[in-house]
């Protein structure tokens, strides 16, 4: 990851060599905006470098001796003689009270040295960096017990740059600045004295360093409440001064700023960050400056809740205006427009309550980098992000526009409309659910994007057409969005043939296919680290012809290697040229047995190249399983198969797997087939079920009909069960009106209305008929037709059969409507039709019809 936000920051400054903000300050600028800056002594320290018997002190340092960091809390007391050589070196958290003379002179070859967080250190005995000369940069900080620092202390430090003097005893700023004079520091470009409770800076606090080379001096938060007009007048050389944070009036400002243009101090950052600045900034201050050399102003962290038209006078020489945190929740439509703001080209407004952006808010073509991040209101009050239609068509030429952790929710092809020159796009956090089609289109020059944890794939899956039109995007960011898959046959990366770096870490992949990345023809980096990729059975990287110079696998759920990833990999080991590959494969679920790693062996051995075998050998990922290989590398296991019998293993595997594969096969086969037909004629099996349930039945009655038993006649819940289709419903309905509304009032069961909601068809029909005295079967062309009629006709007829006792009930009753075609009838329909008497609607008066039908149900009633 570090190399994406460096190949970020040269893309920066590439691309915008052309303005008028120097190289640096905006390479400054943009990393700490986009990517803030990491303390490396918080970094892993791998290397027990051991105790300093001396001293007392324990260091640590990194795997190449970059860093060291001693440290020893109330056992190390005095500074300790490092053996080991290293460019950077931090001594913090110890009890040593003083450094005197010759402590340091072994220390030659250092370039950066911390002196932190000593709390008893009280002492520096000059001359003490004497051996020093390629120190470059050096901070004494935290050490709350040291309240002077002598003359001569900072002696032989001729090629120190930056000196960091922050959060120490000092109260007075003459116990500092008598020790910084330019005969000691003649490189000296920046001096941090904050968080030391100076409280006053006189008019000859900064006399001793006349003549230095000092461009950037910062003394925020030092409880500072005046400053002498003609303090800062020594400095010649000063650039860039911070004095935020401080309890300053706004007069006391503007005073030694007249003082400093005057004496043609030109500066070019002030930071009045924190300053105390309530609903506005002071106008003639801001006129004062608007004055002056100065290019990038801070205010942030103040408090200017409306940003209105006229808050700001015309100020032609600022590039940057820093606004973050300063609790805005509306800006007027011209309070950055170009007559005030000519060279306007960084404009930072994040952390504040701005609801959206609107048509004409950023009104000004010249502005390069936006800076809208963290407008989502309180947690106790949130709001949804909104971009209006056209709010970026006055933001021609626009290159980094940064988002992030707005909550936008949704983004559309409107909203980026007017950005053709963006460069970068950061979407980070953005509580993103829903891409619309071509909402990237109009940004035919981005390079960057960063979509990272964004709950992308939570409601749809992404599609090409979301990311259509980024055929120049070099790197894509889709860390932690939910993602479970990609689409083959709608690939996204289709669009983007120019990517040099996918970041798809800490989503839910469970595979990777050559398909997806066959585009993606000039990648450099893949990040997969903490997904649920599996063991790959198919080429990926070989079949795709992509070989990228990093991959990142860790933390995924890989248990062992196929043949076509060790294929893979050796493809990527190949023919690397003049550049490092890096295939990190850590923290996954490697099973080191006989079954898991025997093929990897033999294939490394018989196929393996130089650089794979070379690979696997200086590997540090690990087994996880079974216990007795636990924690210890895979290389080692690899090496020790020879001596675990793993080839009697691979022979008596084979033959076991042959033993109990076939029968297991065969089985699993006849199961299937069972399974296959029983699912099929389900309906059909559950109807001979039933059949052989009557057939049990009429056995067992007659039986006791035999023995002379009476059989009881049911309390019927309904008179008459009617079967007829859907196309018929018409009748039925008529059949209701005529037989349940009129004496004698019959109760019909019709399954429309009657069969209980949720319950199965056949369940029902077959509970129906048992409850009910008569079963209706209206017969016509389209009942004839109908599987579920035939079945019902089935079901009556076994009905029939079932209660028949020699006497003349029988429960069954024909009508026909209209004409049946012979062809439709089944076996039992021509039987019933030709045994039985049924009465035909339409052959006679619909009164005598409905009386014939009436008088049948209520013969046995």
């Amino acid at each position: 990851m570090l190399l994406v936000c460096r190949l970020c920051i040269v893309l920066y400054c590439l691309q915008y060599t052309n303005c008028n903000i120097l190289d640096l300050e905006y390479e400054e600028i943009a990393h700490n905006i986009l990517f803030p800056p990491t303390d490396r002594s918080a970094d892993a320290l791998p290397v027990n470098i051991g105790r300093d018997k001396v001293s007392g002190c324990i260091c640590r340092g990194t795997k190449n001796s970059e860093l060291i960091v001693c440290f020893g809390n109330y056992e190390c007391k005095r500074f300790p003689q490092v053996k080991v050589r290293s460019r950077h070196l931090i001594v913090r958290t110890t009890v040593l009270p003083e450094i005197r003379v010759g402590d340091l002179d072994s220390l030659y070859y250092l370039t950066s040295l911390k002196i932190e967080s000593n709390h008893k250190l009280k002492y520096l005995q000059p001359r003490i960096f004497r051996n020093l000369t390629k120190l470059r940069d050096l901070s004494i900080s935290y050490n709350t017990d040291l309240r002077v620092i002598l003359n001569s202390v900072f002696e032989g430090l001729i090629s120190l740059r930056e000196l960091k003097l922050v959060n120490n005893g000092f109260t007075n700023i003459f116990a500092i600045t008598s020790a910084l004079k330019p005969a000691m520091l003649p490189s000296l470009k920046k001096l941090d004295l904050s968080e030391n409770s100076l409280e006053k800076i006189p008019e000859k606090a900064f006399k001793p360093m006349v003549g230095s080379t000092l461009e950037t001096l910062c003394i925020s938060l030092c409880r500072i409440d005046f400053i002498h007009p003609d303090s800062f007048i020594p400095l010649k050389m000063l650039q860039d001064l911070s004095i935020g944070e401080n309890d300053l009036n706004s007069s006391i400002i503007n005073d030694f700023l007249v003082k400093l243009q005057k004496h043609g101090i030109n500066l070019r950052h002030l930071d009045l960050s924190g300053i105390g600045f309530r609903k506005h900034p002071p106008k003639k201050l801001l006129e004062t400056i608007a004055n002056t050399t100065i290019e990038r102003l801070t205010l942030a962290d103040n408090q200017f809740e409306i940003i209105a038209d006229d808050t700001f006078p015309k100020m032609k020489n600022i590039k940057v205006l820093d606004l973050r945190r300063v609790s805005a929740i509306s800006m007027g439509p011209k309070a950055f427009e170009p007559l005030k703001f000519p060279s306007l080209r960084i404009l930072l407004l994040s952390g504040n309550h701005l609801p959206g952006i609107h048509l004409k808010h950023i009104a000004n073509q010249q502005i390069l980098l936006m800076d809208l991040s963290s407008n989502k209101g309180t947690a106790s009050s949130p709001f949804y992000y909104e971009i209006d239609r056209g709010a970026f068509e006055h933001s021609g030429h626009l290159r980094i526009l940064n988002l992030a952790f707005n909550r936008m929710k949704s983004i559309f092809d409107y909203t980026f409309t007017g950005l053709g020159r963006l460069k970068m796009l950061n979407l980070e956090n953005g509580t993103i659910f829903h891409i619309g089609n071509g909402t990237f289109k109009p940004l035919k020059n981005l390079e960057i994007l960063n979509l990272a944890n964004n709950p992308l794939a939570a409601n749809e899956n992404l599609t090409s057409a979301m990311f259509d039109g980024l055929n120049m995007l070099k790197i894509l960011i889709l860390k932690n969005c939910g993602i479970k898959y990609f689409y083959e046959d709608d690939n996204i990366f289709e669009t983007m043939p120019n990517l040099t770096h996918l970041i798809l870490r800490n989503n839910e992949l469970y595979f990777i296919t050559s398909e997806l990345f066959k585009p993606l023809k000039k990648l450099q980096e893949l990040d997969l680290s903490d997904n649920l990729i599996l063991s790959w059975w198919r080429p990926v990287f070989y079949t795709s012809g992509i070989r990228p110079h990093s991959v990142f696998l860790a933390d995924n759920k890989i248990s062992h290697f196929t043949l076509n990833m060790m294929k893979d990999i050796n493809y990527l080991l190949e023919n690397k040229g003049n550049f490092t590959v890096e295939i990190d494969l850590m923290d996954n679920v490697f099973i080191c047995d006989c079954p898991s790693m025997y093929n990897t062996y033999t294939w490394l051995q018989v196929n393996g190249s130089e650089e794979l075998k070379i690979y696997f050998a200086q590997s540090t990922f690990l087994c996880s399983s079974p216990d007795v290989w636990e924690d210890r590398r895979v290389a080692d296991y690899l090496l020790s198969i020879k001596t675990l019998n793993c080839l009697m293993f691979d022979k008596f595997s084979n033959l076991m797997l042959m033993v109990w594969t076939a029968p297991s096969i065969i089985m699993l086969i006849i199961v299937l087939l069972i399974v296959a037909v029983a699912c099929k004629y389900r309906l059909y099996i559950r109807y001979w079920l039933f059949l052989a349930k009557i057939a049990l039945g009429r056995k067992f009655i007659r039986k006791s009909l035999k023995n002379g038993d009476v059989l009881e006649r049911a309390d019927y819940k309904y008179d008459a069960f009617v079967s007829y289709c859907n196309e018929d419903r018409e009748f039925v309905a008529e059949m209701i009106t005529q037989l349940e509304c009129t004496p004698p009032y019959l109760k019909l069961c019709i399954y429309e209305r009657d069969f209980e909601i949720g319950s199965f068809i056949s369940e029902s029909i077959l509970g129906s008929i048992n409850v009910s005295r008569y079963i209706i079967l209206i017969i016509s062309n389209h009942f004839a037709k109908s599987q579920w009629c035939r079945w019902e006709t089935q079901l009556a007829e076994y009905h029939r059969l079932f209660l028949e006792d020699g006497t003349s009930y029988d429960p069954l009753v024909l009508i026909r409507i209209g004409d049946v075609e012979n062809k439709y009838l089944t076996t039992t329909l021509k039987f019933l039709m030709k045994t039985k008497i049924y009465i035909t609607w339409g052959d006679q008066q619909p009164n005598e019809f409905w009386k014939k039908l009436r008088n049948v149900i209520c013969k046995y009633k």
